[in-house]
Order: C-alpha cells, then structure tokens, then sequence
C-alpha cells in the first residue's frame, strides 16, 4: 500500500488549495463520477433539463448531454469496462438502472426489478454492482457481466454504499440500521452500528485509514466510524449541511462539501480534525477527486455549474 504523506493545504508546487474554472451545466447538478483514466466527467442531473453531462476534463468543456435517461441520481462508473450505470428515478417505485456505453454516450441496456433506488458502487474489479434499495429494505447484489441479481441480504433502509479497499468489506448508511458491514465473500451483514438519529446523505470509505464517513445534512454532522472495532471514532458537529465526502489519492486528506455553507472543509484522516475551507461554491453537493489526486470536481445545484478545484 503506498504510505501518504504529511496532509497540507496546498500542492506540490505550494500553490494553495482554490476554484480555478467553471463551467455551466443543464439542470441541477447532484452527483457526479469519473472515467478511469480521468478524461470524462459525467454528471446527474433530476430535474429539468433532466440528463447526464459529459464534460472533458482537459479542456473542461461540456461535450453533450445524454437525455435518454429519465431522472438521473445515483452514478457508478465501472472500473476498467466502458461502462456507466445511472438510476432512473422519474417515478415513486420500480426504479430502473440505465446502462450506458461510454464509448458513445448511448444507452446499451436496462436492469429492473428494484422498489427504489437510492445508491450504487461497483467492486475495483469491476464485477460486482451493488445497488441500496431503500425502498425494499435489501442491498441487491448484481453480476456486472450478466446484470443478474446473485444476492439481496436485508437492510432496513438502506440510503448509500461505501466499499473498503481490498473488496472484503461493504458498508450501507441506513435510515433505521445506521451504519452497517457486509462480508463480501458471504453477502452477510457482519456488524450493524447505531450512528445518530437522522437521514444520511453520503457514505463514503477512507483510503489510508480504516474509517467510514457518514454526512448526515438534516443534523449538520459526519459521524466516523472505526471499521476495525465499529464504533463511532469521532462526531464532527456545527458543519452547514455536510452533504459529501471524497478522499485524496495520495494525501490523508478529505474533502467536505457543506450545501448551506456554499464551501469546502478540508479534514487531516489521521487527526479527524478540520484544517481549513474553502468558500465560492454555490450550495455544493456531489464531489469527486481524480485519479492523479491533483483536482477535484464539485457540483453547484445552486446555480447550475461545476466548479474545477486544484488541490
């Protein structure tokens, strides 16, 4: 495992942490993912102009909008295959799972038979896709070769999925579970922890660290939990609607985007502390971080942008 090294709020070339482009895009954007190698963005939005919006990263330009999706939230980028997985949430119940090719930005195939979606995450292999149907109780688990559901081990609730590097472990943030871990050879839950009362939004896994973030907006909190003892680590309070987290690739370093707040927080993983913000969004929600750890990418649903952030 490669060693992180001391967290800084700035580069390698000591330039400080800050927004450095935007671009607009159609609708409200909310969650956004990356191709494997960093060259495309794609990003979801639910409500009209309803699509996905496909932004080149090295110019940082909006290359098209895919409208053939229904109501896009919830995005999983597969991998190593061109391959794109997006709900479909234009209706109350029986939410689908659009794929699309990301060689052509066309739709090659739909998976059904869910209640309602509310997270998707695949594998690193790639050969997993595990779907939150919040509105069955079920965490279904999907061959990504063949789209057929393998297992659906129960979850009360269940909102977002976050999986542990090295694929052993999965863990569900839950309205009335909390935070619970599925051993992924068995597809049975190992531990279920209370958090603290409320909604979560996002759940996301640290890279060098065996922790787990849980951002509850409603509360203004991120719960960590320790997933060596599962148990709470640390509480951080009196954020303005945490919303997501993202990891830096090569830094103990996490990214927290406050949709009330219209800023940043910048945390140290190893010390769970914040160590700096970073205002100029506009009620920020979804985040993601590249490949190279060297930029992130913010979505604005407050006015319609994505904003470029050198880290």
């Amino acid at each position: 495992m490669v060693t992180p090294t001391e967290t800084t709020l700035a580069n390698e070339n000591e330039e400080p942490v800050a927004i450095v482009n935007t671009v607009a895009v159609p609708g409200s954007p909310n969650h956004l993912v990356l191709n494997g190698d960093g060259t495309r963005l794609y990003v979801a939005s639910s409500t009209l102009p309803q699509g996905i919006t496909v932004i080149d990263t090295a110019n940082f330009s909006v290359l098209r909008t895919i409208t053939t999706v229904g109501s896009p939230i919830w995005l999983a980028m597969h991998p190593t295959a061109p391959r794109l997985y997006a709900s479909d949430n234009s209706q109350a119940s029986n939410t689908p799972i659009t794929v699309i090719d990301t060689l052509t930005d066309n739709v090659s195939d739909h998976i059904r038979g869910f209640t309602t979606i509310n997270g998707l995450a695949l594998n690193s292999t790639g050969t997993r896709l595990y779907v939150a149907d919040q509105g069955a109780s079920e965490l279904v688990v999907i061959d990504a070769s063949t789209h057929q559901r393998i297992a659906a081990p129960q979850v009360r609730y269940p909102r977002e999925i976050a999986i542990a590097p090295g694929n052993a472990r999965l863990h569900l943030a839950s309205d009335l579970d909390g935070w619970t871990s599925i051993n992924l050879g068995t597809n049975r839950v190992v531990t279920q922890t209370n958090t603290v009362a409320g909604q979560p939004t996002s759940i996301a896994h640290a890279r060098f660290n065996a922790q787990v973030y849980i951002t509850y907006q409603d509360r203004g909190e991120v719960y960590i939990g320790n997933t060596s003892t599962a148990q709470v680590s640390r509480i951080l309070t009196g954020l303005l609607a945490p919303f997501q987290v993202a990891f830096h690739t090569m830094l103990e370093i996490a990214y927290i985007t406050e949709t009330d707040g219209n800023r940043m927080s910048i945390l140290n993983t190893r010390t769970q502390t914040v160590t700096g913000t970073l205002t100029g969004f506009n009620k920020p929600r979804g985040i993601v971080v590249t490949p190279n750890g060297r930029t992130a990418y913010v979505a604005n649903i407050g006015n319609s942008t994505v904003s470029q952030v050198r880290l």
